[in-house]
């Protein structure tokens, strides 16, 4: 539950995301970096990300469809790229409305409106139902966006969704595109569990191991084996990627074929703390945003 003061600390935090966005966001980047948020000329990633979120992100109705968990299918199906798509089972307003007997033996049920909210069910007879329904009747209320003042999902309407299991251990290859072109990707080993990524290994499209990493994760000594669609999933993130200035295309190479994750528009709320010195501002060269 937290302390008192954490949840103050919450409340007010989802205050100001609900009634001055921009002001927010400065407030949480000047407390995560130390410094002021330059939205008039940004340099850094960071910096560009929020520019993004601000005005390109925000009420873009693309851009909503695509960070909705449900309805970035009708985005893929645009691309002719529903194949990427797990099975889909059912789709409910409330978890009053989901048959469990109806969905099979193992399934994965998650809202659709933000991260972090998947129930995984690879033996749905060990499955405790009155917990995933009190679950997802908490996730149900809550609004994701307003945590971290993230209002490109301020308008997905909320819907939870049954899709087919892939394994809990899956490697998620998140690719970051800049105007079009994946310039880095790294490999995630916990697939949709909510946790905290296990590593965080960089790698080039070539699969050269890179120097980046995340504040306070870890890199493995050894590099991770290539995927084995490599290519196709390179030219999925280049497809997918084309009608943003920025995304990561988060994609699964499992049981033989390319699956999509999602696509995530602003990565950790747009307060990346990277390392070695130097790449915020490196990675913000990669993005050109003259044109917004």
């Amino acid at each position: 539950m937290g302390t008192i003061r954490e949840r103050l600390s919450l409340e007010k935090r989802k205050l100001l995301s609900a009634i001055a966005p921009a002001y927010e966001t400065k407030r949480i980047y000047r407390y995560n970096f130390g410094k002021e948020c330059n939205l008039d000329h940004p340099v850094t990633i960071n910096e560009k990300l929020q520019y993004l979120k601000l005005n390109d992100y925000y009420k873009n109705d693309t851009v909503t469809m695509c960070v909705d968990k449900y309805r970035i299918r009708e985005y893929l199906a645009e691309k002719k790229l529903e194949h990427l798509c797990p099975k889909l089972y059912g789709v409910y307003d409330s978890a009053a409305e989901i048959d469990w007997d109806a969905l099979p033996d193992s399934f994965v049920i998650k809202c659709n409106h933000g991260c972090g909210y998947n129930i995984l069910c690879p033996d749905k007879s060990c499955l405790d139902i009155k917990e995933s329904v009190r679950l997802l009747k908490q996730w149900m209320k809550e609004d994701y966006w307003k945590e971290f003042a993230e209002v490109q999902y301020r308008y997905v309407k909320k819907k939870i969704i049954a899709e087919e299991y892939l394994g809990d251990e899956l490697q998620t290859y998140k690719f970051y595109c800049f105007n079009g072109i994946p310039k880095v990707l790294y490999v995630s080993e916990n697939g949709e569990n909510g946790e905290k990524d296990k590593y965080l290994n960089y790698y080039s499209m070539d699969w050269e191991m890179l120097p980046y990493c995340l504040s306070g994760h870890v890199r493995k000594t050894l590099p991770h084996p290539k995927p084995e669609h490599m290519e196709e999933l390179v030219r999925y993130a280049k497809i997918l990627s084309r009608d943003f200035p920025f995304v990561r295309v988060d994609l699964y190479d499992v049981n033989g074929r390319v699956y999509i994750s999602e696509l995530t528009f602003i990565p950790t709320g747009g307060y990346m703390q990277l390392t070695p010195d130097g790449t915020d501002v490196e990675w913000g060269n990669w993005l050109d945003i003259k044109q917004k």
